[in-house]
């Protein structure tokens, strides 16, 4: 199974703070702690991307039919509503992406020790990192497509597109073995260590676009994100 290891990240303390602020200008002193955290969290954290192509059949009303490659036949993936934006795959790209947890066991550490502000921003800074790693798997996803001549749909995960609950987790993720990049299921449909995540990215010639696409209209979190207003 194909695991992506040579994965460069780059972080600006400017955008992370952007994030924790949600848009708005944040004090210069804060840039510069989170520049800390940046530094801090070199040598902790550790991205990986497991991945595998799989057939799309097709889809079936909320479910998108997928065959294996490994021979063991279908498998279907309830989305939910927006089952229709696989509808133009010929091929899926399964994937999951870590950082590792070792810089979880550090924030768990400052917390303990009440730093709550080093902890805080050491956790955001490991959450762009894995928003890094997800960026290196779409990349890899349009090279791929654009090798076919062919476009790619949006990037779908569960618990972030809506009717695609979180443990829709346990049937995205039987798809590939976590266990060789160290990722396991809670009994909840978490993906532990907790800097993890599963993406579902289809390609082929019913998509126009070369760009991997955001279901932001489609998140569960629409109402409420800075990013939709701003």
């Amino acid at each position: 199974m194909p695991v992506m290891t040579d994965i460069k990240i780059e972080l600006d303390a400017r955008e992370v703070v952007l994030a924790l602020h949600q848009g708005k200008k944040a004090p210069e002193a804060m840039i510069g702690e989170t520049r800390d955290a940046i530094t801090q969290s070199r040598g902790l954290v550790h991205p990986r991307a497991l991945y595998e192509w799989v057939r799309v059949v097709g889809v079936n009303g909320d479910q998108v039919v997928l065959t294996q490659g490994n021979g063991t036949g279908d498998a279907s993936l309830k989305l939910g509503p927006h089952a229709d934006l696989m509808a133009g795959a010929e091929l899926a790209l399964v994937s999951v992406v870590t950082i590792g947890g070792e810089i979880d066991e550090q924030i768990d550490a400052l917390n303990k020790s009440g730093k709550l502000l080093e902890a805080y921003l050491l956790d955001s800074v490991g959450v762009v990192a894995l928003a890094e790693v997800g960026r290196a798997v779409r990349e890899y996803a349009e090279k791929e497509a654009a090798s076919r001549g062919w476009g790619v749909g949006a990037s779908l995960a569960p618990g972030s597109l809506q009717g695609w609950p979180i443990e829709g987790q346990f049937n995205l993720c039987a798809l590939i073995p976590l266990e060789e990049i160290e990722v396991h299921l809670s009994e909840s449909g978490v993906l532990v260590p907790f800097k993890s995540a599963s993406g579902l990215i289809g390609m082929g010639r019913g998509y126009g676009s070369k760009k991997v696409g955001s279901v932001c209209r489609f998140c569960m979190r629409a109402e409420t994100c800075w990013r939709r207003k701003k």
